[in-house]
Order: C-alpha cells, then sequence, then structure tokens
C-alpha cells in the first residue's frame, strides 16, 4: 500500500492512514497519553525551586558557560535551580563508566554484561549505585555556579554557597539527589509502560520548552545590535538565522534517516540475483545517534564540577578553565574528540557485528558472496566504520556549530544554529514516531493473536460438545 501511493503521489494519503491506524488504536492512545502526562509532571518538576533559593531568571547567562551544558541534560531544570536541576546528567556519566569497564576491562562486570536479563539487571544497580556520588558532586557544582554567576541571589540568606550552614547545605544536595532518581523513575515508566525512550523524551521537552525563549533572545539580540547600522538589515540578519536553522535541521534529519542496505539471503529459498528485490540488513549513517553527544557533554562537566570544590583562583581552576572548558579552543577540540570516539565505540555496541554473524549462521542467512561466520562479522565491521567515517564527522559538526559561532560571534552557545539540541530534537521525534508506529504494530498483532486464541478455543469447545452429544446418541442407542 505504501509503495503504490508513493509511487503514483499519495504519500500524504497514506500517512494520514497510518495516523489514522495509530490514533485509533486505544492501547496506543493510552500508552501515549501517558507519555505526555509524565513529561507533564516533570516539566512541573523542573519548574519547582528549591528551598531557601532567590534566584534571578537570566536563562541566557546560563546557557552561555557550563550551566548550558547541564541545562541541557537536565531539561531545562538549571536555568530555575529546580528540584530536577541535574536530571539524568549523573546517571548518563554513571553509564559511560560501567560500560567502559564491561567492555573486557573489568572481568566481573564483562562476565555480567554477557549474562543475559539477569546480569543487565545487576548491572543496572551499580550503576544506580555509582549515580549517587555524581549527583551529589554536580548539585554542590551548579548550587556553586548558580551563585557565582548571578542566578541565585541568596541562599537561605546567605550571598554564597559556602557561608551557607552545613545542614542546609546536605538537604539541598538530598534534594537534587533525590530529584535526579524520581527523573530516572519518570523515565523508567515511560520506557516501559509509555512511548520511546524516556531519558531521551525527557531531555526533547526541556530543548522543545526553550525554542520560543531563544529564538526570542536571538531576535531582541539581532534586532538591537550595534554592529549592523540599517534596521532592514537586522530583520534580515534574523531571517538569515532562521533559514540556517532549518538548513541544519534538515541536515540533521536527512543523517539520521540514511541507511546502508546490506543485501541478504536464506538457505533454502530462491536465490534473486536483483539486488533490489533481496531482503538486506539496514545500518544507519548514525548508527550511534545521539549518545556520543550526551556522553561526551557529560564527560566535559566533569572537570569544571571538580573546580567548585578547589579553592578559587587556585592553579587548578585557572588550568582547567583555560584548556578544560568547551568555549576555549583546546577544550572544543577534545569535545570534538570524544564524539569522535564515543562515536565509533557505541555504533559497533549498537550494530553487533559479532551477535549479527552468529544469529545469521544460526537462522542459515548469509551475505552473498561472503562467508559465513568470522568472513560476515568482519565484513559488518567493516561496513559499519566506513559509514562511521562519514557520519561520525558530521554528527561531531553539527554538535560543534555552536561553540564555533560563539567563539567568532557574540551570540551565545545555547542560542546560536546546531548544536547538541538539534540533534537530540531530530532524533528524539524521529525515535519517537517510530516508536509510536511500533507500538500500534505490537498491539495489533496482540490483539489479532487473542482473536485467533479465542476462536481456537470456541473451536475446541464446539468439538467437545459435538463428541459429548454423540456419545450420549450411542449410550441411548445402546440402551435400546
Amino acid at each position: 500500500i505504501r509503495d503504490f501511493c508513493l509511487s503514483r503521489g499519495l504519500g500524504d494519503v497514506y500517512k494520514r492512514q497510518e495516523l489514522k491506524q495509530i490514533f485509533t488504536n486505544k492501547q496506543v492512545v493510552v500508552s501515549f497519553i501517558a507519555t505526555l502526562v509524565l513529561l507533564v509532571l516533570f516539566r512541573i518538576g523542573s519548574s519547582l525551586t528549591m528551598p531557601g533559593l532567590k534566584f534571578n531568571s537570566n536563562i541566557q547567562e546560563a546557557q552561555s558557560s557550563f550551566l548550558g551544558v547541564l541545562n541541557l541534560l537536565g531539561g531545562g531544570g538549571v536555568s530555575r535551580v529546580s528540584f530536577m536541576a541535574i536530571g539524568v546528567s549523573p546517571y548518563i556519566t554513571a553509564q559511560i563508566i560501567v560500560q567502559l569497564l564491561s567492555s573486557d576491562l573489568v572481568k566481573p562486570l564483562t562476565r555480567l554484561s554477557k549474562a543475559g536479563e539477569r546480569g543487565k539487571r545487576k548491572l543496572e544497580v551499580i550503576t544506580r549505585l555509582i549515580t549517587i556520588p555524581f549527583a551529589i558532586m554536580q548539585a554542590y557544582a551548579v548550587l556553586s555556579l548558580a551563585g557565582t554567576q548571578g542566578l541565585v541571589s541568596s541562599f537561605f540568606g546567605h550571598t554564597s554557597i559556602s557561608s551557607v550552614p552545613a545542614g542546609q547545605i546536605i538537604i539541598l544536595l538530598i534534594g537534587m539527589t533525590a530529584g535526579t532518581f524520581l527523573t530516572l523513575f519518570i523515565s523508567d515508566i515511560i520506557s516501559k509502560r509509555g512511548v520511546g525512550n524516556g531519558i531521551t523524551l525527557l531531555i526533547l521537552s526541556g530543548i522543545v520548552s526553550s525554542i520560543y525563549p531563544n529564538f526570542s533572545s536571538v531576535f531582541s539580540m539581532l534586532t538591537s545590535s550595534s554592529n549592523i547600522s540599517n534596521e532592514l538589515l537586522r530583520y534580515f540578519s534574523f531571517i538569515v538565522y532562521l533559514v540556517f536553522f532549518v538548513i541544519i535541521l534538515l541536515a540533521a534529519t536527512f543523517m539520521n534517516g540514511s541507511t546502508r542496505k546490506i543485501p541478504i539471503q536464506q538457505i533454502g529459498q530462491g536465490l534473486s540475483k536483483e539486488v533490489d528485490e533481496m531482503p538486506y540488513l539496514p545500518i544507519k549513517l548514525n548508527a550511534a545517534g545521539v549518545i556520543p553527544v550526551i556522553f561526551a557533554s557529560s564527560i566535559m562537566t566533569i572537570a569544571p564540577t571538580i573546580a567548585q570544590f578547589l579553592p578559587s583562583g587556585s592553579s587548578g581552576v585557572s588550568f582547567i578553565n583555560e584548556y578544560l572548558s568547551i568555549e576555549t579552543p583546546i577544550g572544543l577540540c577534545m569535545y570534538a574528540v570524544l564524539i569522535v570516539l564515543f562515536g565509533f565505540f557505541y555504533s559497533h555496541i549498537q550494530v553487533n557485528s559479532e551477535k549479527l554473524a552468529e544469529n545469521f549462521q544460526k537462522s542459515g542467512k548469509f551475505i552473498p558472496g561472503i562467508k559465513m561466520g568470522e568472513e560476515t562479522q568482519k565484513y559488518i565491521a567493516k561496513t559499519l566504520n566506513r559509514i562511521n567515517c562519514i557520519g561520525v564527522p558530521f554528527l561531531t559538526l553539527i554538535a560543534v556549530i555552536p561553540y564555533l559561532i560563539t567563539l567568532t560571534t557574540k551570540i551565545p552557545n545555547g542560542i546560536a544554529i546546531g548544536g547538541t539540541g538539534v540533534i537530540i530534537m531530530v532524533t528524539g521525534s524521529l525515535d519517537f514516531w517510530s516508536s509510536l508506529k511500533s507500538a500500534q504494530t505490537n498491539y495489533s498483532y496482540s490483539n489479532i493473536t487473542k482473536g485467533l486464541k479465542k476462536s481456537n478455543q470456541y473451536e475446541i469447545q464446539s468439538d467437545k460438545s459435538k463428541l459429548e452429544e454423540l456419545k450420549e446418541k450411542e449410550s441411548v442407542k445402546r440402551l435400546w
């Protein structure tokens, strides 16, 4: 139906039919509404300010520094120093550490990673335990930076976090750590009972809520700029900004939807000579998705977090601010290198060539011209590396663009073109749409199987009743 509609220019008709099928399924609608309700609850929690704090609403300052990265990963809660300010950022950092250690570095963790669902549950518990110290550290760093950068004017009546009594600081740290685990709880419910990936949707909700404030900030900045003398050119510069924003958005969408199709054939079936007629293994141009950018952003927040525990003006703080900050050229290069490394590393986790080759061999599938087993594994890994040579640099370029604009212009990186926000917005939206379609397919399939079971049970019951009637008739005949 899809090919027929698209070949005759009826793609809109097919999309309307697809939407109708999705939103007429009661189970999908219930999951969709539950996801929206949980996202609304998260947005409410992100707007609740921690007790004892008086803050100045200044999102632009928060997004032009280290707080901008935390504000992105926290779903926009840092700008209000909220209960859920640090969000899932500590969990992502802990997850990176566990994944790196479980890749043949620590043997017990490696055994757990290969132990199926039971091992995954134990690794998840370990990750949650490691999340606690990172959450405490990042909570203190956020409070300290919020005071130094003017977001918070007083902490329980004190001008800086260092002068606050220990008991009140502990209350703030416990509250923000609890907000992190509440955020993880909401994301788990969305992933299991709702639609889509919970962590990605929570971050996406913060990005979507900041689109209008970002555009209004850019508009006021460009229209009031003293560098452009003509007022008409000021408005034209904002139009150029929107055009480039749409171009980058389309480029990110194209990159996320591009796939490399590896043809596959089945032993025992008729072999086809035409490549277009063969089933295929799709490998995305951006196989790792947005995870490398989030990982790299989390790693880059570790050094500024440590700097908050060092005395101000020390050599360690100056070294971190000069070389390890994303806003500096050296820090930006490190950020780009981390994205490239994580991109290649995580793509091989997403597309496991060893497991694919093993599954092909068990099911009797093969790639034409490639031997089964080790040759298939090497071919898939080689193809994935070639794809990454295109996809990973493109992903890195989009993530680095806003910081390059900040280094060359006065526009803060939080409202500049491109960046992590655009990548998460595109990837999260497309993943959410594919999750909706897959949920509709799964529920429809489960309803069909339930209907078949009921019909089979009805047929069995009717057959039993017929047998009982025949037995009664035979017994009556015997009596006569």
